[in-house]
This record gives structure tokens, sequence and C-alpha cells, in this order.
């Protein structure tokens, strides 16, 4: 199948998918499909590609569409008998015209019946990019509360974002780590079961997961400088109330931990 796609990498797609409910190449078929809709009626698919592989951002900034920002939406639903459809359709979202274009991989989680979202540059899936393997991402995690509350935690990894959070959720359920960001997600996860069996209970509890990958296929000393920009700017608990990292991001970070270790 991998043969008929004209715009998208399903091997990329695979690498920042793995560990996800979603058919990636199902996905793929279907993401492919609609970037063909949108190539048809604007050419845009053909001006972003050839940016890809002429270095990405490495050569300047993200071609965007004056009209608005491009959101390829792509679905994962279960019908009554348990069949799997994918589904994508593309959005112009008039007023973040100049923003780079995204994929939204939405899903539903069976077990807490809430919604949950991936978002991942378009860039990042489009054929001509070097490979993602032995490469780091920096991921941002949203955790959505019943009292409208937005909780941040952001982190970079080198085998999967999702692998990382199925750690983080084993730390926050099986383990009870005391990591601040385990710990509210156990808390979120416990109250949000409690109230689906009924249970009386006045705690914030879990509404929705969104899951943003802020960049991917760096290197290391790369990804550390990004994620430590963003937990200082927007998640480090100490200044920012919604803020779930406990320490620094990055270098920053590792320096904390490290002296921690030596105090012990």
């Amino acid at each position: 199948m991998t043969e008929r796609l004209r715009f998208v990498d399903a091997t990329a797609l695979m690498h920042l998918s793995r560990g996800l409910t979603f058919d990636p190449l199902q996905s793929a078929e279907v993401l492919d499909g609609a970037l063909g809709g949108l190539e048809q009626k604007t050419g845009y698919v053909s001006q972003m590609q050839e940016w890809v592989r002429g270095g990405g951002l490495h050569n300047g900034e993200c071609p965007t569409l004056p009209t608005g920002r491009i959101v390829a939406d792509v679905t994962e639903t279960m019908t009554s008998v348990g069949k799997i459809l994918h589904g994508s359709a593309i959005l112009n979202v008039e007023k973040e015209a100049g923003i780079a274009p995204v994929v939204f991989l939405n899903m539903s989680s069976p077990v807490l019946d809430i919604g949950m979202r991936v978002e991942v540059p378009l860039r990042a899936v489009l054929q001509g990019n070097p490979p993602l393997d032995n490469t780091y991402s920096v991921y941002l995690h949203v955790l959505l509360t019943s009292e409208g509350k937005d909780l941040v935690y952001y982190g970079i990894t080198k085998r999967g974002w999702n692998l990382r959070f199925n750690e983080h959720t084993r730390s926050a359920v099986a383990r009870k780590s005391r990591r601040l960001f385990a710990r509210t997600l156990r808390d979120l996860i416990t109250a949000r079961t409690d109230e689906l069996y009924g249970a009386p209970d006045d705690r914030p509890k879990l509404r929705g997961l969104i899951t943003t990958i802020i960049a991917t296929g760096l290197q290391r000393a790369e990804a550390l400088d990004v994620e430590e920009a963003m937990v200082e700017k927007y998640s480090l608990a100490s200044k920012h109330p919604d803020g779930l990292n406990m320490i620094p991001g990055g270098a920053a970070g590792l320096r904390r931990a490290a002296s921690f270790k030596r105090k012990r």
C-alpha cells in the first residue's frame, strides 16, 4: 500500500503513532487521500513537500496559506459491531493563519470514555524527510480536567512518545509514583473511574488528553534545548500553576537530577 501513497511517509507516521490503537497504514491512506484533494485545489502540498526535501526548517520557515492554518483531521471510530473505521478531512482554520500545518489523530479511550488527540506537524509525516529512527522528539501532554483546566507537561524521548506516556501511566496507577505528573494523572483517572461507576466524588476528573509533538527528528542536544525552553516558559510547577514539570527541562534538569542524587 505504501507504494500508492503520493505524499505521506507511512514509516514516519508509524514511528510517531507507535503504541496507539491507530492503524498507521490505514491512517496514512486516508490522510494521503485528503492531502490529494487539497493539492488539487491549491497546490499547497507540493509546495510543502518541496520545502521538506530542501531541508525543511533548515531552509527557512514552513510555507503557510494566507487563508488559514491547514489541519488534516484523521479520526478513528468503532462501529456498533466492532469494526474500526478511519476518516480524514482537511480543515482551514482562519484564526490560525500563519501557523504551520498539523495532523490531528483523534480517538477515544474505551475504558475512560474520554476523547484523545495527538497533534503531529504535517511536515514530519511528508515524504522527503530523513528517517526518524535514532532521533529525539519533544512532546507536550495536556490533561483536560472537569474544572476546565489544561495541565501541561513537556518531555523528550528517543523511543516513541507514547511508549514514554505508557510508562507515566503505569507509574501513576500501578506504582503510585509521587512525581507531580504521575500523581496528578492518577488522581484524575481515579476520579473519572469513580464517576463512571456512579460513585459521588467532588475531585477534578480527567475529561480528555491532548499530546502535541512539538519537534521531531532532533539530535539529543537540540531536543534538550527545546525541552528546557518549553518547560521554563510554560510548565515548571514552581513558576506556572498549571505546570506539571517538577524540575527544569533539558540540560538544566539533568544537572538538577544529578545534584539530587549526589546529595542522597
